[in-house]
């Protein structure tokens, strides 16, 4: 699915040589580690446009869910445990991620060579591609490559407007996907936005017309770095945090691939849940509300057609914030498993094309997640009620997975 990104597709391929580096901190855990490390790494690194975080998603929870389901089958006592988990991811991702069949043939030569007993090798190779075969299959027809359909904007104050310079709004029935372990992607719909005529929009537009400006003089330093840090992809960006606070734990192989299974899964399902209710508002973006607000009906707000956000907006409704979404489902599988107080330091792969964007230090799981959907707001792409909603959203996609999702795959 192709979302051009004119802008920032030249700073990825800038950012591509560093990427590795990022991804490589706090790891070599495990084989269910390295195959993370070898999957995002993939995402981080591809040339423009890259992948819609929405899809990428989808991908690693495919993966992870096969591993960690391959090993459970070798708990029945049968084969090797690294070579059924290496077998299954390798087998899922050359076909997700077709252009890296060689990268993945290697890690997976790789691994099978630390497998010293030819049968326990051969029996865990079986195991692996048989759970893969099974994950490929049930995600066939999930609806994934149907969701780019036909759209047309509205005409009314309000209705969402393609976004410059795209010409299409992304993957309209994507919230039609099958989730991992939501009943339904409405399951969790938020609840409708405001009117543009209410008080508390004019308040939101008038904020981020101020702070989330390209020109803005009312952002402080500090608050560009945030909404630049956090302008990367949600999906290998949380799995980075994840890997961080594993390495603060001594993990067995089991609860590493529990753990990533689940984060992945909730990445996946908070995307679906969030372009459900995009899709069911079709609410405009800041750019276009603030280019058109005299036509808003709303005293207290004013037209600047020559206003531009700090950075590129997504073309895709802004009501809830798929980007918050995505944080808070990840931040309450992560406290769930590790409860929220951790202090770390979370690198970004923004840092090369913006040298000034050092890695940040947070004390609860739960304060990255806050930043993460109040940058939306800074880099000028998000109303603050679609990211406090889209917070809220992700947070009981997150619980719901870490109850649900061994009951709903295989």
């Amino acid at each position: 699915m192709k979302i051009l990104n004119p802008q920032y597709s030249a700073l990825r391929c800038a950012a591509a040589a560093v990427c590795f580096a990022l991804s490589v901190l706090h790891l070599r855990a495990d084989v269910v580690t390295d195959w993370n490390v070898a999957m995002t790494h993939y995402s981080e690194t591809l040339p423009p446009p890259g992948l819609p975080p929405f899809l990428e998603s989808r991908a690693y929870a495919m993966a992870h869910i096969a591993m960690r389901d391959a090993l459970n089958e070798h708990a029945q006592g049968r084969g090797s445990a690294e070579a059924a988990i290496a077998q299954a991811a390798h087998d899922v991702l050359v076909v997700v991620f077709p252009d890296a069949t060689a990268t993945f043939d290697a890690l997976l030569a790789t691994h099978l060579a630390a497998v010293t007993d030819p049968d326990a090798r051969a029996r865990g190779q079986h195991i692996g591609a048989r759970e893969a075969l099974r994950m490929l299959a049930e995600r066939a027809d999930d609806g994934a490559a149907s969701a780019q359909v036909p759209y047309a904007p509205g005409t009314e104050p309000g209705d969402y407007q393609f976004t410059p310079p795209f010409d299409f709004a992304a993957a309209p029935s994507w919230g039609k996907v099958s989730p991992f372990a939501l009943k339904t992607g409405s399951q969790f719909r938020a609840p409708p936005p405001y009117e543009v005529a209410d008080l508390n929009y004019a308040m939101d537009l008038n904020e981020i017309k101020a702070f989330g400006s390209a020109t803005s003089t009312a952002r402080s330093l500090d608050q560009t770095h945030v909404a630049l840090f956090w302008y990367e992809n949600s999906s290998f960006a949380w799995n980075r945090v994840g890997r961080i606070i594993a390495a603060q734990h001594a993990l067995s192989l089991n609860d590493n691939a529990e753990l990533f299974a689940s984060l992945n899964a909730a990445l996946c399902d908070a995307y679906i849940a969030s372009l459900d209710s995009k899709y069911a508002y079709n609410f405009w973006r800041p750019i276009t509300a603030i280019s058109l607000a005299a036509t808003d009906g709303n005293p207290l707000t004013e037209a600047d057609p020559a206003w531009n956000p700090l950075f590129l907006t997504p073309p895709i409704p802004d009501y809830p914030s798929g980007h918050a979404a995505a944080g808070g489902a990840a931040c309450q599988v992560l406290i769930a498993l590790f409860g929220d107080e951790h202090t770390f330091e979370l690198p970004s792969t923004m840092s090369f094309p913006f040298p000034d964007i050092q890695p940040r230090t947070f004390h609860r799981i739960s304060d990255a997640a806050n930043e993460n959907a109040a940058s939306r707001v800074l880099v000028g792409i998000h109303f603050r009620l679609a990211c406090e909603v889209g917070l809220k959203q992700g947070q009981d996609v997150g619980d719901w997975v870490t109850k649900h999702l061994t009951k709903n795959t295989h």
